[in-house]
């Protein structure tokens, strides 16, 4: 099945990270969709009813990446879509002592900055995975 075309979310707080996430997904077919917030990416997912979720760990406040996955876990429309957590947090430090609580889970977890083929590589194994 070929994933091109699907569309992808990404939620992330710092506009240069959307922007050139975005160029790099465009530029392998998919469709990108953009939200600098978690309320803003919640509602997108919604109405655009994305085909995958790159969501920011950290954006305005500690835990809103967090309560975003959350959210998309607990709505029927919602919690079979991949999603990719991207953060800025240290995987092999500081990562160990967040709250590894079960509604965190995400199909992946990336530290940024990512290299595009990572990223690819990533979106790609999350949306046949499913």
């Amino acid at each position: 099945m070929n994933e091109k075309g699907k569309k992808i979310l990404i939620i992330d707080d710092d506009p240069d990270f959307v922007q050139t996430t975005g160029i790099v997904l465009k530029s392998a077919g998919y469709e990108v969709l953009e939200a600098f917030s978690g309320k803003e990416g919640l509602e997108k997912s919604r109405s655009d009813k994305p085909d995958l979720y790159i969501i920011d760990l950290m954006m305005e406040t500690y835990s809103e990446g967090s309560n975003v996955i959350k959210a998309l876990r607990e709505d029927e429309e919602t919690k079979d879509k991949p999603r990719i957590m991207i953060t800025s947090v240290d995987l092999k430090g500081p990562w160990d002592s967040y709250p590894q609580d079960e509604w965190l889970t995400c199909d992946f977890l990336l530290q940024k900055p990512v290299p595009p083929d990572d990223l690819l590589k990533c979106v790609e194994n999350a949306l046949t995975r499913r």
